[in-house]
């Protein structure tokens, strides 16, 4: 077999698409329109993290300015918290897998124990998310990295929870 199959093959699979192209982001970026909300059931979520934190690694060593993937996920978790302007504390709008995964990825990216509350936890997600939401993010190295962290842990962790769930599943019956 000759490298020249792989073009063959990558014309089948755009042909089969309805000839349109499509590559990984713009398949993230149509399923996020509107207010999509951070779900850790989301099998796109482990992806979306990661190609996030390939943005900011990127930024960092200004390699490419690419900053879509980290918008998106600067989305989903801006749409999954309730941001208090008063003096009360924030609301998650989420499940609670979903927030025990963020728990874990936050404690994660900041090297620390988890968080007491769920107060403390949205607080540290609400920076993150607006690091990630910045207009110039690159004036703050130290926040970026932790950024960068946060969504490498993220996906960690979310394929962690993807891998558990699938092995709930029983085994078929034959298969001892």
């Amino acid at each position: 077999m000759t490298l020249t199959v792989f073009p063959d093959i990558l014309l089948l699979i755009v042909l089969l698409l309805g000839g349109k192209e499509y590559s990984a982001m713009s398949y993230v970026s149509e399923k996020n329109q509107g207010r999509k909300k951070l779900r850790v059931l989301d099998f796109d979520l482990p992806f979306l993290a990661s190609e996030a934190a390939i943005d900011i690694d990127n930024l960092l060593s200004n390699r490419s300015k690419e900053l879509t993937a980290m918008r998106l996920l600067a989305d989903q978790l801006r749409n999954s918290i309730e941001i208090s302007s008063s003096g009360k504390p924030h609301r998650a709008l989420m499940d609670p897998a979903t927030l025990t995964i963020l728990g874990e990825a936050v404690a994660r990216a900041a090297g620390e124990g988890y968080a007491q509350n769920v107060d403390d936890l949205l607080v540290d997600v609400v920076k993150i998310g607006t690091e990630l939401s910045s207009d110039d993010p690159t004036k703050n190295f130290k926040e970026l990295e932790r950024a960068r962290d946060f969504c490498v842990a993220l996906s960690m962790a979310v394929v962690a929870y993807h891998k558990s769930i699938s092995n709930l599943s029983p085994q078929h019956p034959f298969r001892r």
